[in-house]
């Protein structure tokens, strides 16, 4: 009969063996979830401090080329300023303290800048007239003024303009499908 208690003994051992590395098992569990839920807090953490970065950095580039760009405005304006007292480019480029090419690039730069706000605005004045006029016929001299025009050019093909609500007949050209049925192919051309 004392074997009976030894092997109670021995499973009450087992259990609390058991029931100690379950417990440890536990322990070490929740370390691991606490430890990955940290982790992943802090790479979203990364991740959103690394998108506001980027867009801080965007915008800095932004402001840097808009403030670059109103600079080299202002500096080509002051070359073709010097370059108007007329003196010559390679002269200008030494007092500016610049080479012949970058003198010759500002002109250029300030000429086609110029030229663009002006076309931008006369493009917003020829809106601004179009709208404020209605539709008119043209006047006797811009009719005269056409009529020479068009006598003067020189035709090399016809156009039939077909009546209204009509189709429209178009010579036959060179490699069209109207000439093709005549047409012989060259050798290893068929598809």
């Amino acid at each position: 009969m004392t074997q009976k208690p030894q092997r109670r003994s021995r499973a009450v051992l087992a259990r609390e063996a058991a029931r100690e590395k379950a417990a440890r098992f536990r322990e070490l569990e929740d370390e691991r979830l606490r430890i990955a839920e940290s982790a992943i807090l802090i790479q979203e953490e990364i991740d959103d401090f690394d998108e506001e970065t980027e867009r801080r950095v965007a915008k800095l580039r932004e402001e840097r080329n808009s403030q670059l760009g109103e600079k080299r405005q202002k500096l080509d304006a002051l070359v073709v300023e010097m370059l108007d007292t007329e003196i010559p480019a390679q002269e200008a480029s030494e007092r500016l303290g610049m080479s012949v090419g970058q003198v010759r690039a500002a002109k250029k730069s300030f000429e086609q800048t110029v030229a663009a706000l002006a076309e931008i605005s006369a493009d917003s004045a020829t809106a601004t007239a179009d709208e404020a006029a209605a539709p008119s016929a043209p006047s006797a001299e811009e009719a005269d003024a056409a009529a020479p025009a068009a006598e003067t050019a020189a035709p090399t093909e016809s156009y039939d303009f077909p009546p209204p609500g009509g189709s429209p007949t178009v010579p036959a050209q060179e490699g069209s499908p109207e000439n093709l049925q005549d047409a012989t192919l060259p050798p290893g051309s068929a598809g």
